[in-house]
Formats: C-alpha cells, structure tokens, sequence
C-alpha cells in the first residue's frame, strides 16, 4: 500500500509526498529530519508535529498532548485510525491543511468496511474524565468532614501534630499512587528479568542483567554483552532465570549497537577537556552513548525464555518529563553483601525513582530525538547495567548503563559518589536495534557529535592557548605549515619514522606539534642542518600522542622534522610561529606535555 500526502494550503501548497511500505513511520514538523518538512518561520507547526504509524495495512495518528491534529474537522487522538482519504488540519481546525490518500497495491477486492476504530487514547481519555470526576468528588467529600469537624470544634482540640496526620489522610486518599503502580509492574516484570554471568565447570561469575525484548532475544547494555567476544576457551556467557529450579540459557550471539564503539572512539580521540578557572583542567569522563546490545540464545531455548517485556512507544519516550516516576528490575553485585545476588536462586532487585534530566550525551538539552541519555536517581552498581527502566505503565523506557561512581583504593573499589544522579539509554535505541535500523544515519549522527565535541577544549588546545601566553601573545595565531603523513620503516633510523623537511625563514619562536591520529604513543625530533652537519635542537619522548618541540631560532635555517611511531601510523603535523619579543614577567615558557 501507498500513502499520499497533499499540501492542501500554505507555503508548499500544491506540494505531494507519496511514502510506500519501505516508510512505516512518516513524520510531519518543521524539523530537518521529518518526512515531511514544513518551513521553519511557520510556527503553527511544532518540530515534531505528528506521525502516521502504519500497522496491518491502516495507518495511525502518533502524537503529543500539546501538538493538536484535527481529522476531517474532528480533534484527533493519539492511536487514532485514519480513513482510507481524510484531511487533517495541525495545530488548529484552520491550521495548515493536508490531503491524505491511502491507496492499495493489489487486486484483491476491497474488504468490508466495519464501524471505525477508537484509539486507547480516546477511550483512556473518557476513563481519565470519569476519573476525574471521582477524584473531584472524593476531594469535596474530604473537603466536607474536614469543614464539618472544624465547625464542631473538634480540630480546635487537637494538636497540630494530630491536624497534619488527618490532612496527611486526606492527601493520601486523593493522590495518585504512581509509585505503588509502579512496583505492581515491576513484580509483574521481574519474571522476564534474567541474570547475566560467565560460566564454565568451575563455577559462575555474574557481572549483568539482561531481559526478554522478543522471541528469542534478549536486551542488554553493549558494555555487558561485548565480554562475548573475549571469551577464552572453556567458559560460556549464559542468561539464568529467576526463580527455582535453576535455568540456563547459553548465549549463542550479541549483537551490539553500531554506534557504541563509534561513540567511544570519537570521545577518546577528541579527548575533551573541560577548562577551569585559575587555568585548572580537568578530563571529561563520558556518561556513555549508545550503550545497548542485543543477546540471542539458540531455537531450543527461545520458546523456553519468559514473555518479552513491552518497549514504550516513541510517542511516549518523547514526552518524558524530568520528575516522572521510573524503576528497574536487575541484579546490582558489586562490592555488595553475600556477592549480591544468590546464584543458586536469583532474586531480583526492585529500585523506584525519579527522572532528573533528558538530555543528549553531552548532557545538553536538544531537540527531543537527540534526548537519548536519560539522567535518573534509580541508585546501580556493577551488575545493574542492562537492566530494565520501565514507566508507571509498565513499558520500558531505557536501559541501565552506567553511574556517577568513583574508584578508590589500590584494588579500584568502586563506589557511588553523593550525586544521586545514574544514567539509561532511552529505548527506541533498543527499538531501532530490534528492527536493524540502528545505522542508518550513521554519518549524520557522527556530525552531531563533532559539532557537541567543539563545545570542549582538548588537552592540546590548553596547552597551544598557554604556549601563546607565555611568549607574550593575546591569542594563539593559526599555523604556518601543516600536512598529514605516515611513519614507514626507515633503515637509517633503524625504527618507522615520518620524516618531513622545513625550513625556518626568519628569527622567532617555532613549535613543531605532532598528533597520531588513532592516539598512539609517538615521539618527535627536530635537527637543524648547519654547515658542521646535522645538529639536534630539540626532542620529545614523553609518553603522548601529540609531542611537540619548541625551537628558539636567531636566524633563518633548514631543518628535518622526526616522528617515530609504530609503523602505519598516521601522523598530522603543525607548525606554529612567534616574533622574538620580551617575555611577560615572571612567566616561563608553557608547550604541550613533554615539549622540550
């Protein structure tokens, strides 16, 4: 089937989209990544308008509360069904106007038409009115013995202490009871919650937690599920269930976001630093991006694994608020008491907590897509990662992935810092996983993050920036000269080295700066050609991947400019320049770690 979009009025009037079965869900806003793209200046359109889901050859309306939609003069729901033509208005009965036309692909004869659907939402929505209407009326009715009392004089007799501890009453039986819906769910979900342990004859050593995401799948974090692949012979990675007798299901595959060892490597070869008052630096520890894996077992054991656990909508991972009620089900071991857990008969830990923040994995608030880190005060410890996070609905919203913990002690204990503040990957990673579109948009997304990346400062920026002041400089100028190489194997150095010849035109100070690429270890040497022959004016040999030399030139001269390395590595060099000038008082030249 195909599903036609005409723009009825407004800037791309005339304008038609058509979206075949390749588009399962088609997206409508003023976004750049939408399916439909209105223009950015037409306000009466959000980001992220709505979405047409398609399901069983019918489409529906996916929405947000403050992103109205009408159909056919009607106001929408979300979950409602589409008629096979309809025209729908967004923001506003008058607001701009589509023409939607769904069209069939085949010549079967065309299916007897019954009374149209109505969406959960719609029918929560009447439930959630009836609601309404008994919560206001147990509220009046607690309102009239509380007034009731006082005007028998009862309350004027009693301490302040008994006055809350009745109001308290009150409070409790009109408030909703998120968090003991919550733990209701939690229970009902902790039977599909697995233990994550390696094992062999000796014995069992659990480090995860896993659960049923689909027939024969099970979620994880990518940090749990990459131990796979470094299995030495003899020991197996195996998921245990909850409960008595014990039951084993060995893991016959991972499958690990593509994004995940992506992320890292972008982080660890940018090296963020977070630059400090009084020229104080520190190094940015990620919070971890992307951490979520999938985990098979063989056919055998996949109709043995319990019911998968619901993964929440997109619609409801994109309205997450900061203060919503969350919990998770797993098996947190380290450093805790009796190993954590009992292997013999795994009993799961329940938390409840809060949401603090959604924010994307530089800990900014972006556009909703990109809120994919979600910041909670849920407490974890090794062996919680891959855990389910699940909403008041019981639907999961993330995955476990990691804390605010510190290391201590020579033995690298580690322990929670007072933040209170853990994180989870959001779920429709894991979705996008389960339906192998978690690489779609692989080269967009590596933009994004070199565009967050910019925000920090590496340990070579500082260092360039202090270099500059010490020489007297406002400001770093931009280099000279730069080129890229690659250090081969060199018979007269006896090592790989990149070699590359410069000449110094004029007096001043220069500094050579060498980065390895893949943040290998490389040192550098700088010789200067004299008439007596070669002379060493300055070398590098600290352990780092970006060495630099500071040479003080009186006169114009050539040089060659050596880099060892590990052969193959690829090497970008820079060379900055500085006029002779008096050096500020009581300032000594400052050059990158282990610049000589």
């Amino acid at each position: 089937m195909s599903l036609r979009i005409s723009v009825v009025d407004g800037a791309l009037s005339g304008k038609s989209f058509v979206f075949s079965d390749s588009h399962p869900t088609i997206t409508i806003g003023r976004h750049p990544s939408c399916d439909v793209v209105f223009p950015a200046d037409d306000i009466r359109v959000s980001r992220y308008h709505v979405a047409l889901e398609r399901k069983l050859a019918r489409y529906r309306i996916l929405m947000q509360a403050d992103n109205p939609v009408w159909i056919d003069g009607e106001e929408a729901h979300d979950g409602d069904e589409l008629p096979m033509a309809a025209r729908i208005a967004l923001g506003h009965p008058d607001g701009p106007q589509l023409l939607l036309e769904t069209s069939e692909d085949d010549d079967l004869p065309p299916t007897e038409r019954y009374a149209r659907h109505v969406s959960p939402a719609r029918m929560a929505e009447e439930a959630e009115r009836i609601s309404r209407f008994a919560r206001r009326l147990t509220v009046v009715l607690a309102l009239v013995v509380v007034a009731m009392l006082m005007g028998a004089g009862w309350l004027a007799h009693v301490d302040s202490r008994r006055q809350d501890a009745l109001i308290a009453q009150v409070d409790k039986a009109i408030q909703p009871r998120a968090e003991e819906e919550l733990a209701s769910k939690l229970r009902q979900a902790s039977t599909s919650v697995y233990l994550v342990a390696i094992k062999d004859r000796n014995g069992l050593s659990p480090f995860g937690t896993a659960w049923v995401a689909a027939p024969g799948v099970l979620a994880t974090s990518a940090h749990i599920a990459d131990v796979f692949g470094q299995l030495a012979g003899g020991l197996k990675l195996i998921v245990r269930a909850p409960g008595t007798p014990v039951r084993d299901f060995t893991v016959t595959g991972v499958t690990l976001d593509p994004l995940y060892r992506r992320f890292e490597q972008a982080w660890r070869q940018y090296g963020p630093v977070a630059a400090g008052a009084g020229g104080e630096s520190r190094s940015i520890t990620p919070a971890g991006g992307y951490d979520v894996a999938l985990l098979r077992v063989s056919k055998a054991d996949a109709a043995k694994l319990a019911p998968p656990l619901p993964i929440a909508p997109n619609h409801t991972l994109l309205s997450l608020q900061p203060g919503d009620v969350v919990g998770y089900v797993g098996f947190p071991v380290e450093s805790a008491a009796l190993g954590g857990v009992n292997p013999d008969d795994p009993e799961p830990q329940l938390q409840i907590g809060r949401l603090t923040a959604l924010t994307d994995f530089f800990l900014v608030k972006s556009d909703p897509a990109h809120r994919q880190l979600l910041q909670h005060t849920l407490p974890v410890q090794g062996g919680a990662s891959g855990s389910p996070v699940l909403d008041r609905e019981g639907q999961v919203v993330g995955i476990l992935s990691g804390g605010n913990l510190v290391q201590i002690g020579r033995n690298g204990v580690r322990v929670a810092t007072g933040i209170g503040v853990n994180f989870a990957q959001r779920a429709d990673l894991l979705r996008q996983l389960l339906n192998g579109t978690a690489g779609d948009h692989i080269a967009a997304t590596e933009r994004y993050w070199e565009r967050r990346l910019r925000q920090y400062h590496t340990e070579m920026d500082l260092a360039l920036q202090d270099w500059a002041a010490s020489h007297g400089a406002s400001a770093l100028p931009p280099p000279i000269f730069e080129t890229d190489g690659r250090t081969e194997p060199t018979p007269s150095y006896d090592m790989p080295v990149y070699i590359h010849p410069f000449r110094m035109s004029k007096p001043g100070w220069y500094l050579f700066l060498a980065t390895a690429a893949d943040r290998t270890d490389i040192d550098m040497m700088v010789v200067e050609t004299t008439p007596n022959g070669p002379r060493m004016v300055g070398i590098n040999v600290s352990p780092d991947h970006y060495p630099g030399v500071e040479v003080d030139a009186d006169k114009a001269a050539p040089a060659t400019i050596v880099v060892p390395g590990p052969g193959g590595t690829n090497v970008h060099l820079e060379v900055y320049y500085l006029p002779l000038r008096a050096k500020p008082v009581n300032a000594a030249p400052v050059t990158p770690a282990g610049m000589r």
